[in-house]
């Protein structure tokens, strides 16, 4: 009698034990967790623990209890919406339109080959230190030269304004340039 009333509570954790009616008692019928590979794959599951070195969970309409090692696991999300990372992947595909591929260069020789695209210029406020109000410029620049399908761009001009002692603020210019001509021509 014991053991059946412990295997029903163990069961009754997993969500895998069955009501009265016959139905499961999962709720909604639908899996609680994803687990996020570090491949970009994913599987959803309902996941039972999570230990130092493992992940064990239970695959949707699956009894059986599986396991997989955290370091092969990027990250969890959770059903309440938690996410839980465990690694970062070692490398990123990003897309062709993403302002993170475009590059700054002061060497016109770098975009000799290039099609221009236009002019582009931010004026970004102080930050923290100097680095940041320069990076947060640049990043900037960097995402109207994307909005034009730019890769690189040339930077003309950069002028700080501040004074002594202050953190200056930045305005930067550039002009645009891609593999491929403008699409308003």
């Amino acid at each position: 009698m014991r053991t059946i009333i412990l295997t029903l509570s163990v069961l009754s954790c997993l969500g895998m034990a069955s009501n009265l009616n016959g139905q499961s008692n999962n709720g909604n019928n639908r899996v609680a967790d994803t687990i996020v590979h570090l491949g970009g794959s994913t599987t959803p599951v309902r996941i039972i623990n999570i230990s130092n070195s493992m992940i064990y969970y239970t695959e949707e309409g699956e009894t059986e209890v599986s396991e997989i090692e955290r370091k092969l696991v990027e990250r969890v999300i959770h059903n309440s919406g938690r996410v839980e990372v465990f690694n970062r992947p070692a490398f990123e595909m990003i897309t062709e339109d993403d302002w993170r591929h475009v590059l700054l260069t002061e060497n016109p020789d770098d975009v000799q080959f290039l099609d221009e695209l236009g002019q582009v210029e931010v004026t970004s406020p102080a930050g923290r230190n100097r680095r940041t109000t320069i990076r947060n410029a640049e990043v900037r620049l960097m995402r109207q030269a994307a909005a034009l399908g730019g890769t690189m761009i040339l930077v003309t001009s950069t002028q700080f304004r501040g004074g002594y002692g202050d953190v200056p603020s930045i305005t930067m210019k550039g002009i645009a340039y891609g593999f491929m001509p403008p699409t308003n021509q």
